[in-house]
This record gives C-alpha cells, structure tokens and sequence, in this order.
C-alpha cells in the first residue's frame, strides 16, 4: 500500500508538471485543468503514506496543508473597484427568455457589456440593451454564435476587429477617463477540441493595441493555462477572479468566464436560463 501511494503521489506531482507545458502543445493545457485535483490528490497520498509508516507527525504536514488550501480557497479573492463596470454572459443560443437577462444587467448598470453566443434566436436583447447602453458592435459569425459589445461611450466603429472564426472580437472605447479596447473572448473547448488553433488563428486581433485593455468572455478554460494566459500576456491584463465558478461539468465547478483587467473586483451573476453565469466587474483597464 505504502508503494502505491508512492507512485500516485509521484503521478500527481508528474501531471503537475507536465500543466505547466501548455505553450508546447495543446494537449498539457487539458492536464492543466486539474492542477488542484493534482495538488489535492498529492497531499492526500502523501498524508496516507506517512499515516501507513506510523509517523503522525510528518503526516501532520500535508494535513495541514490541505485545510490551509481550503482555508484560503473559501476567502477567495478580493480587489478594489475600479471605474469601469463590465458585464459579460454567455446567452446560450437557444435560449429565448431574454427578459430575466435584460433586468439583471438593467440592475447591475454596467458601462460596458460583452455577450456571447448572439443567436437569430435571442438577438432581440440587443436592441432591448441599447435602450440603456447605446452604442453596438457584433462580429455575428455563424448565424447561432455571434459575439457582441454594447457601450454607453462612444465606439470607435472603424477600428473593430473581429477574428476569422468565433474566438475574438475588439473594439475601442472612447470612455471620459480615456479610450480602453474592449475585447470579447470566445474561445473553443481545449484539446482534443481545436482552442489552440483557432487562437493562434485570431491572435493578429490582439497585435498592435494602441490603448489600454479589458478582455471578458467565455474562455472555456481556466485562468492559468496557457491559452488563457496567452490572452493576458498580449494585451497585459491579469485575470480579475471571482470566488463562485461560472460553468458546473459533472457537478464540478470550473471558472470558464473570465474578466482580465488591470486591477478589479468581480462577482458572479446567476444563470438566467444559460449553461454559463455570468460576471460584473469593477475594473482598471
């Protein structure tokens, strides 16, 4: 049993490792998701060895740890508000009950909202958002998966950019305090579907950003993997995190929504008819 637990906990550490790779191939961003399940699972076996080998006091230690993690875990993370307000939610397509949606961004009073998955279906909102929020960008894409950013500043219409296929939209905002990019992210599911392609692909939206930065959307991936922090790195933002996940996989929750800022604070909304919450945040571009 005591070998057992050697070479799972030398697994964990293994996969671990190997999450860090994702700028080599695509495949270590999918290991990548289970970082904590790697670290969790580490202590875990490490605590039983040392409880097998009838040595309490070393086993103490990774005890320890483990409460210390969940400890710090349930805190979350906390930040300070900054002046521009962002609202982003993934509407899921069929999804035609709009209403609820409208009245939580109405209450929220963003200044700026990002939405995926605009549909023929639900693209009514738009319009019901432009009532509050009147100035539009849409890159539609497929007829289903369509991106859109609604602002109650002026956007700077000639320089929207939108990739290729669904993964990433731009736009620039002239706000009071001074024009900001307002990027919207849609990224595919990671490896063995096509994330990193059609990243690579629409990364040239993200090449020259003659401002500062707000990145918000549906990732679907976490904030460490290399994916998303290949966003981050090219238009130097950090992930603004919030302590609920967004996405429920199995019954296990996973931050797939993200707002990438400078410094902020963010907090999740519910689903209103959507597999996704959605995020407002009080963000520094």
């Amino acid at each position: 049993m005591k070998t057992i637990c050697n070479i799972l906990a030398s697994l964990a550490v293994m996969l671990l490792f190997l999450g860090y790779l994702g700028h080599l191939h695509p495949i270590f961003d999918a290991i990548a998701i289970g970082r904590w399940v790697a670290i969790y699972a580490f202590l875990a076996f490490l605590f039983l060895r040392a409880a097998l080998s009838r040595r309490f006091i070393i086993a103490a230690f990774p005890l320890m740890a483990l409460v210390l993690i969940f400890i710090l875990k349930s805190l979350g993370p906390d930040g300070e508000d900054g002046p521009v307000r962002v609202y982003t939610k993934n509407l899921l397509y069929f999804n035609t009950d709009m209403a609820p949606i409208v009245a939580d961004i109405r209450k929220a009073n963003p200044d700026v909202v990002v939405l995926q998955e605009v549909s023929d279906r639900n693209n009514g909102i738009l319009a019901d958002l432009q009532l509050s929020l009147p100035y539009l960008s849409v890159c539609p894409w497929q007829g289903w998966n369509g991106m859109a950013i609604l602002s109650r500043w002026p956007l700077a219409d000639a320089e929207k950019r939108c990739s290729q296929d669904r993964a990433l939209m731009a736009v620039k905002v002239n706000a009071p305090s001074g024009d900001f990019w307002m990027i919207g992210a849609h990224l595919q599911h990671p490896w063995p579907d096509i994330q990193w392609p059609l990243l690579d692909e629409s990364l040239p939206v993200l090449k020259n950003l003659d401002a500062s930065a707000i990145v918000a959307g549906d990732f679907n991936t976490l904030y460490w993997t290399a994916a998303a922090q290949k966003v981050g790195h090219l238009t130097h933002t950090r992930p603004i995190r919030t302590k609920r996940p967004t996405f429920f996989l199995w019954n296990i929750g996973l931050h797939l929504d993200h707002i990438w800022a400078s410094y902020g604070r963010a907090h999740v909304r519910p689903r209103f008819g959507s597999d996704h919450r959605g995020i407002v945040a009080d963000v520094w571009p």
